[in-house]
């Protein structure tokens, strides 16, 4: 892919939440949540982000959106007319102006939203915030309803009446109500059914080639990236770890990280199951971590160097890139494909 394709590139992006004490709420530290990524999002790309709980993955999404106020660094979106802006660097006039062009799909359909208000006043509020007329706003709501598989009929209920399935397709329709290019979906599949998490799945795709929509997938299920994303970034305690294509990803891992975290994907051939590998040890505190490489307390393979340097996000093969000094030299094992 070209330069000329990059819709999203985020450079050293940060968020550090202080760490305060005492009534004169001295500061003692700072947890480093986001803590100097970057990578480049192409157009019509799906990047998936994965990694445990708490690392710290939707807080990036967040921090790209503004939704989060992020403590430094670059966050450029191409917008539609093909100029490139620092979101960062907008003033909340500006900033308003082009949220038509990007959303968020969020984790939990029950809590995002409104219980108060109807699926046509929730789906309608962006375009309404936007200052589409009223008349207008009814019909792109009806049409966005068809497209997500709601019934338009059903548009003056109130989300109560709605499964979680159906709720989280009216997260959806929310996002897209402003015909946005760039989505970052925040674990959208997590808090549903395994039976309706294919359906939501296919819908982001299919939607996706309707719109050439750009994703961000934020996910800690790895099977269920594996099924939509062109690429996988993987994230330990606030840093990218390994950014690759999904295949290169699954098939042949370059961070001890992934390692552990392909062996815990489940095998739908039981022939195909081994013991897992589990990790020893506790997940580093991103406000102390460890010297060196953040993973090395937890890492099998660890020598003094882990301990001592850490490892800048580098390119090991075309396309592949590792935070690991050894990542040229180890057979990691990945997961076979079927």
């Amino acid at each position: 892919m070209s330069h000329d394709d990059i819709i999203l590139q985020v450079r050293n992006l940060r968020k550090y939440y202080p760490i305060e004490q005492g009534f004169t709420r001295r500061r003692v530290g700072q947890v480093k949540a986001v803590d100097d990524v970057s990578f480049n999002l192409h157009r019509g790309e799906v990047l998936g982000l994965v990694g445990e709980s708490g690392c710290g993955k939707t807080t990036l999404g967040r921090c790209i959106l503004r939704a989060i106020e992020p403590t430094s660094g670059e966050v450029h979106l191409t917008t539609r007319s093909g100029s490139m802006v620092n979101l960062l660097q907008l003033n909340k006039k500006d900033l308003r102006a082009l949220r038509r062009e990007m959303n968020m799909v969020f984790q939990d359909p029950f809590s995002s939203l409104s219980p108060r208000m109807t699926v046509l006043e929730i789906i309608g509020e962006p375009l309404r915030a936007q200052g589409v007329a009223a008349a207008e706003v009814e019909s792109r709501v009806k049409d966005m309803a068809e497209r997500v598989g709601l019934n338009p009929g059903h548009l003056n209920r109130y989300p109560n009446a709605f499964s979680g399935g159906q709720r989280q397709r009216i997260v959806i329709a929310r996002a897209l109500a402003t015909g946005p290019t760039f989505i970052v979906a925040d674990e959208p599949v997590s808090a549903l059914d395994v039976s309706i998490q294919a359906q939501i799945l296919n819908l982001l795709q299919d939607l996706q080639e309707e719109f050439n929509l750009s994703y961000v997938f934020i996910a800690h299920d790895l099977s269920v990236v594996e099924h939509i994303a062109d690429r996988v970034a993987v994230m330990y305690i606030g840093r990218i770890v390994e950014l690759s294509t999904t295949e290169d990803l699954y098939l042949n891992p370059r961070h001890p990280y992934t390692e552990a975290l392909l062996s815990s994907v489940p095998k739908p051939d039981p022939r195909l199951v081994e013991d897992p590998m589990i990790l020893t040890g506790e997940i580093a505190n991103p406000a102390n971590p460890p010297s060196g490489c953040y993973f090395h307390p937890r890492c099998k393979y660890a020598q003094d160097i882990c301990r001592q340097v850490r490892p800048e996000l580098k390119e090991v093969t075309p396309g592949h890139s590792s935070a690991c000094h050894f990542a040229a030299e180890l057979e990691l094992k990945g997961v076979p494909s079927e």
